[in-house]
């Protein structure tokens, strides 16, 4: 429901890093996040429906620029699909979550790159402050292990456990702690193959994995001593596509492991 709307004003696409005032609730009026209380406003990137029959993302993408919106969403599905997080044992299964959103802006991924390249991260310290606010606005639960990787299980594999030495084939998708996503497999539909613990690919993303079996999902939030460090580095991902990476980049990738061997 259009609370305020301008249908003559900016639609957002796909791609785009949306600046919201967001608020969302339970039926019972519980609040789960509200924007006003970290900085005001949150920032996403829009991406195309993480589920089928009305989804977080198809909301969005019926907003202009300065709407007012109220709309419902599976709580299951949101959690679940959206994101991907266990599903809270407090919140009734077939209820729905109450979203109210203004859309404050919206600005391309250019934009936001450059921004982000420009007054970025100067320490350590000033990422691990970013990642506790992230960690507090995702209401993670799940603690770090030893090295400082988060390794949040959706999905427990079945199959083969992935073991140094093996070779593993898997699907990623890779983002930035801000949500802008700088790499998709599945989008590409190109998984992944290497030998695990070649060090082929980041610390972060060998650990992560070889926590995993077969037919597993999970999502791996790894700060910058295990991914690319503190110097701005240039990264090839699948199809030779080069993504910039700052310096004190936490790295964000889910990870679906399809094969162990």
């Amino acid at each position: 429901m259009y609370l305020v709307h301008d249908d003559k004003s900016t639609r957002p696409k796909p791609g785009d890093v949306l600046v919201l005032k967001l608020i969302y609730k339970t039926e019972d009026g519980e609040v789960i996040f509200n924007s006003k209380e970290v900085n005001g406003t949150f920032r996403m990137q829009l991406t195309k429906p993480s589920h089928p029959g009305g989804s977080f993302e198809d909301g969005l993408s019926l907003m202009n620029l300065g709407d007012s919106v109220r709309f419902l969403v599976d709580a299951q599905s949101f959690f679940e699909m959206t994101k991907k997080q266990t599903f809270p044992p407090n919140i009734k299964i077939g209820s729905k979550l109450i979203f109210e959103v203004r859309l404050m802006g919206i600005q391309t991924y250019s934009d936001v790159e450059q921004e982000r390249m420009a007054s970025y991260h100067i320490s350590f310290n000033d990422e691990m402050n970013l990642l506790r606010d992230y960690v507090k606005k995702a209401n993670i639960t799940v603690k770090p292990l030893k090295s400082g990787l988060y390794y949040i299980e959706s999905k427990a594999g079945k199959g083969n456990k992935a073991e140094k030495g093996e070779k593993v084939t898997l699907h990623y998708t890779g983002s930035f702690i801000d949500g802008r996503i700088f790499y998709s497999s599945l989008e590409r539909n190109s998984p992944f193959t290497f030998i695990l613990g070649t060090d082929k690919v980041i610390p972060g993303l060998e650990e992560g994995l070889s926590q995993m079996h077969e037919g597993g999902k999970a999502t791996l939030i790894i700060p910058s001593d295990l991914a690319y460090g503190d110097k701005q580095t240039n990264v090839s991902f699948g199809d030779k596509q080069i993504v910039s990476v700052a310096p004190f980049s936490t790295i964000i990738f889910e990870i679906e492991l399809i094969n162990a061997e």
